[in-house]
């Protein structure tokens, strides 16, 4: 509690007080014996704040100033005014009358109001229906036994307007809305439109049986207290279109339409017998003790003793009266209040205080209410209460570093655990994109010469009487999620904003700050989900990597260092650790395959690495570091192929042959100079092939065969440089391949035919050159005529091969030509295969030759014939006659 009200006597030794109301500078009081007593209240020059700490408090001087002995035969149980009009009502004898507030004569008397038991005024500006004009409406409602009577003020005097029968008598109410009364009975509330006449009782069982309401509590506390033995019920109209009911030690808050506005109400320590509003606090006489509860938080401000007290005066103007005593309870400025609440190190009713006060009535409220809850939000860090304080700092966009501080070294960094001040908060202002600033000049919490003081630090002002929570084990735990909470919020905001455009300046400030809480999260997850540590390591991150990689390797979590560095850049430390444990035969990321994942994402900036981690790969495993240049993953062209091949080539030929045969086979590389590196490759390699067993027989055999697959479909290498690397006295089906790539067929036609023996093969040659161009396989089959009849070296002739061939192709040869090259000792019998396909093939020939000349004859003739046709039409034209195209004459105009 503090002190929110200066409490002073004001009048003393008045006989039977029955009622007081303060306007102005007056203080009205009515007696039991009938006597109006008019007081005038001179308030005091000095400050309340500074003549209370130099113990020199002043109090208002009251003055009588008018005795109206006569201004009733009764007591006057009830006083009010209408200030508009300048009237003063008061209840007498069961009556209300109407006095001039300047004279207090009796302008006139509601005798329809004989029998009232107390009434409510209300003044509101309302809109004219007829014109659409604004005008000032004042109603008057009397409870008169069980009627409720309204009355409206117009011209000079009120009109009766309403007379509505009511259940109950009424024992307290007031205008809660332009139409609408809320009225207490003896057991019950209900709300009254005056216009409709619809009475709603409140707090009346609905919904399920068991109450499962959102506010089935508030009803269910407030229905048991109906009929228990306690107060008068108490209506108290409050801002914020709210009012306060009353019954026994309960006050329930409802909106205007009856229903409840809050789960929780306020608790009496005792039967409210009256019940008022004073900025911003609800005030109850409570026996021998007057409360004082702050409306937004319901906690208890203030208790003051003032025995038998029982009338309240509600309003700025706050006075409290017995039967023979007035006091006056002054309230202190609320600047000076919020400075006792943060030097008690009650930090909530501080920043309730401060969220009720007009922002013109008090200079850099923002900043100040800010400042108060982050010392609200540290206090409750000390206290154990992490969810709330976190939450609190993420709301208010806190430094981080301010809240990163609050942990240990573990967490913090050599920074934690400090003491840091609430004016150290220099966090980046994300929403308006503002600098981030160092805000070591700002003003004090509370101006205007409070109790507090005006720079006190969280330290100072958090001592006060809860225990302070050590940050260890469970409690370092639950603290730690909580934060994770902040620090991921903040990390996303930090983001958003570095990608956005900003000065130099400002955007090294944002890396700073995003670089204290990637690395403070990071640490939280080692803390208390380690699983969460990969996940943030393997995107953009702005981890500290000297700070990360110490505690990674301390507690060896190798994959994840290795991510850090990947996402930092520095491949080198990466590929390094992975060669260090790859080697190993157990334990993490042992073997090559991290490494030779980790070298497949690399780009073409980092090939010098990639050449330089592959090594120890392919020492390991070759067949498996092959990958690293012919994965599917890898993009066609993303390292020079020639420096991977030279690289290749120095650890083996096998890998070099693998890569040629990738690179052209699946990715189509026709590169001359690599076409031809394969070539000499697959020789190179079936030299060192032995052919001493069968099954080194046959890995030879399959070897000749990929070569000259390849030499017979690659059409890039060059056949002259790979002769001159062939043997003279083996591979000849080889050269002769090479032999037909450069024109040398003659040359070719002799190795099938005479170093292999293979006629077939030769014959094969010729039909295939034949099928790519007729005129061409008409000349080579010529050509192996000749090889077969004229050997050099004055070897024998061929006779055999030959008639065969011209047995099989000789309608393929012209005959004259064969017939000049034949020995002439060639018997005539041999040839008949040979003319007699020669001369059908010849009458083939001629019959189709024939043909095509009769048809295109016949195709001649149809020509002529439409010609002819055509030009026996005529067509007359005349003047009239039109195009059918343009539509205008073809004759002269």
């Amino acid at each position: 509690m503090h002190h929110a009200f200066q409490v002073s006597t004001v009048l003393e030794k008045i006989a039977r007080i029955e009622s007081i109301f303060a306007y102005g500078d007056k203080l009205l009081i009515g007696t039991g014996t009938g006597q109006l007593l008019v007081y005038e209240v001179k308030e005091p020059l000095g400050n309340y704040e500074i003549a209370k700490m130099a113990g020199t408090e002043e109090q208002p001087v009251v003055t009588l100033v008018d005795t109206k002995k006569n201004f009733s035969r009764r007591p006057i149980d009830q006083i009010d005014i209408i200030k508009e009009i300048e009237v003063l009502v008061t209840l007498s004898d069961g009556v209300v009358s109407l006095h001039d507030m300047r004279t207090y004569e009796l302008r006139m008397t509601l005798g329809k109001t004989k029998g009232a038991d107390l009434f409510t005024l209300q003044t509101l500006v309302e809109m004219n229906e007829a014109d659409g004009i604004p005008m000032l409406m004042t109603r008057l409602a009397v409870a008169v036994r069980k009627k409720l009577l309204i009355f409206v003020w117009k011209d000079t005097e009120f009109h009766e307007t309403k007379e509505l029968n009511i259940p109950d008598r009424i024992k307290a109410m007031a205008w809660v809305g332009p139409t609408k009364i809320c009225l207490g009975f003896s057991g019950e509330y209900a709300l009254m439109d005056v216009e409709t006449k619809e009475l709603t009782e409140l707090f009346a069982p609905s919904g399920p049986p068991d109450g499962a309401g959102p506010m089935s509590t508030l009803n269910s506390l407030y229905n048991m207290s109906i009929g228990s033995r306690g107060g008068k019920p108490l209506v108290t109209k409050i801002p914020n279109n709210e009012m306060l009911l009353a019954k026994d030690h309960i006050s329930i808050f409802l909106g205007l339409d009856g229903t409840p506005t809050r789960k929780v109400g306020i608790e009496w320590t005792g039967v409210p017998e009256e019940m008022g509003y004073s900025y911003p606090y609800v005030v109850a006489i409570l026996g021998k003790a007057v409360e004082v509860r702050n409306i937004q938080t319901q906690a208890l401000v203030q208790q003051i003793e003032l025995p038998n007290a029982k009338i309240l005066n509600q309003g700025k103007l706050l006075y409290i009266a017995s039967g023979t005593q007035i006091w006056r309870l002054t309230p202190y400025s609320l600047a000076a209040q919020v400075d006792q609440l943060v030097e008690m190190g009650e930090f909530k009713e501080a920043v309730s205080l401060l969220d009720q006060i007009e922002p013109i009535l008090l200079e850099n409220k923002a900043d100040k209410v800010k400042r108060i809850k982050m010392l609200y939000a540290h206090d409750m860090f000390n206290h154990g209460q992490y969810d709330q304080a976190l939450t609190l700092y993420q709301e208010l966009e806190a430094d981080p570093e301010v809240v990163i501080s609050l942990y240990p070294e573990e967490i913090a960094g050599e920074g934690g655990h400090s003491e840091k001040s609430v004016d150290e908060d220099k966090d980046v202002e994300l929403a308006d994109e503002t600098v981030p600033k160092n805000d070591n000049t700002a003003p004090p919490l509370i101006s205007g010469g409070g109790t507090a003081s005006a720079a006190a630090s969280i330290k100072s002002s958090t001592e006060h009487t809860k225990q302070v929570v050590t940050l260890t084990d469970q409690h370092l735990t639950e603290a730690v999620s909580h934060l994770i909470r902040f620090l991921t919020d903040k990390r996303q905001k930090y983001s958003k904003a570095l990608n956005k455009e900003q000065d130099e300046k400002t955007r090294q400030q944002l890396l700073h700050l995003a670089t204290q809480v990637d690395t403070a999260l990071l640490k939280s997850y080692m803390m208390n989900n380690d699983a969460l540590v990969g996940p943030l390591l393997r995107v953009q991150n702005h981890c500290n990597v000297e700070e990360c990689e110490k505690m990674l390797r301390e507690r060896k979590k190798y994959k994840e260092l290795v991510d850090l560095y990947n996402c930092k850049g520095l491949h080198d430390k990466a590929l390094e650790l992975l060669r260090d444990l790859g080697r190993n035969d157990a334990g993490p990321l042992h073997g090559v395959s991290p490494t030779i994942m980790y070298l497949q994402q690399l780009s073409i900036e980092h090939f010098d690495l990639i050449l330089k981690y592959s090594s120890w790969v392919f020492e390991k495993d070759p067949e498996q570091g092959m990958q690293i240049f012919i994965d599917d993953m890898i993009e066609d062209n993303i390292f020079p192929r020639d420096k991977v091949l030279m690289h290749l080539e120095k650890i083996s030929s096998d890998l070099a042959i693998e890569y040629l045969e990738y690179i052209i086979h699946e990715l189509g590389d026709e590169t001359p100079d690599f076409h031809n590196k394969l070539i000499l490759a697959y020789l190179s390699k079936l030299k060192s092939l032995a052919k001493n067993t069968p099954d080194e027989k046959e890995a030879y055999q399959e070897e000749r065969i990929r070569l000259q697959l390849f030499m017979t479909t690659s059409s890039v290498y060059k056949a002259e440089k790979i002769l001159s690397r062939l043997p003279y006295d083996d591979l000849f089906e080889e050269r002769a391949i090479l032999l037909s790539r450069i024109g040398q067929h003659d040359q070719a036609l002799n190795i099938y035919v005479y170093k292999l023996q293979n006629y077939r093969m030769a014959e094969d040659y010729c039909s295939r050159i034949y099928q790519q161009d007729s005129e061409k396989g008409h000349r080579m089959f010529l050509a192996l005529l000749r090889v077969y009849l004229q050997p050099a070296g004055g070897a024998k002739p061929l006779i055999e091969p030959a008639l065969e061939l011209l047995a099989r192709h000789g309608w393929q040869i012209d005959a004259s030509e064969v017939l000049s090259t034949l020995p002439s000792d060639t018997h005539v019998q041999g040839l008949y295969p040979f003319f007699e396909k020669s001369i059908r093939e010849s009458n083939r020939l001629h019959y189709q030759n024939m043909i095509v000349k009769n048809l295109l004859k016949a195709e001649q003739l149809q020509v002529q014939e439409k010609m002819t046709y055509y030009r026996s039409r005529s067509v007359r034209i005349t003047e009239d006659r039109m195009c059918s195209q343009c539509n205008k004459r073809i004759g002269n105009r």
